[in-house]
């Protein structure tokens, strides 16, 4: 499946590809990026993870994922959606952290939601952020999502249960 470039006012989304290696191994070891995520990934997890959303690799089932450049051509994030069916998707982003609190998140989920629709016919969107993530929710609400529940699902951080956050958005 051949993914397409698109814009938003200061930014770009290319289709993830090998030349974007460094920008997501970046993300995936910085503690501040995935304090809300994850655990830190040893480096074969995530290349697995990488080398699953490049562009070349997308099939039916896989992400749809695209790296983010703002408006001097810098590598900022990586954002992207897993369809569910024929018309839904869970999305997801990860932004540097120099880049964070800048518009940049809201500019580019909304060039996401956009595209999406336009180009994969997705009139709904899930997101899972987990708990404590203020920022993420935020920007998730400023997007036009709603929060439509909390749950325990065994998923750890750090040694610890979180909570997630369940939000939804139909177009």
């Amino acid at each position: 499946m051949q993914l397409d470039s698109f814009e938003s006012s200061r930014l770009v989304h290319q289709p993830l590809r090998q030349e974007h290696w460094p920008l997501f191994l970046q993300l995936h070891q910085e503690p501040e990026v995935m304090r809300y995520v994850a655990d830190l990934p040893q480096l074969v997890q995530i290349r697995e993870r990488f080398d699953a959303r490049l562009a070349s690799e997308a099939k039916a089932d896989s992400w749809r994922a695209w790296a983010i450049l703002n408006e001097n051509g810098k590598e900022i994030g990586v954002t992207g959606f897993l369809p569910q069916d024929e018309h839904s998707a869970e999305l997801g982003f990860l932004l540097l952290p120099e880049y964070q609190g800048r518009g940049y998140g809201g500019e580019s989920l909304q060039a996401l939601i956009v595209h999406g629709q336009r180009h994969f016919a997705i009139s709904q969107y899930k997101a899972t952020v987990t708990a404590g993530n203020l920022a993420s929710r935020a920007l998730l609400l400023k997007c036009g999502f709603t929060q439509v529940a909390s749950a325990y699902n065994g998923y750890c951080i750090g040694g610890v249960e979180v909570e997630d956050w369940l939000f939804k958005l139909s177009l």
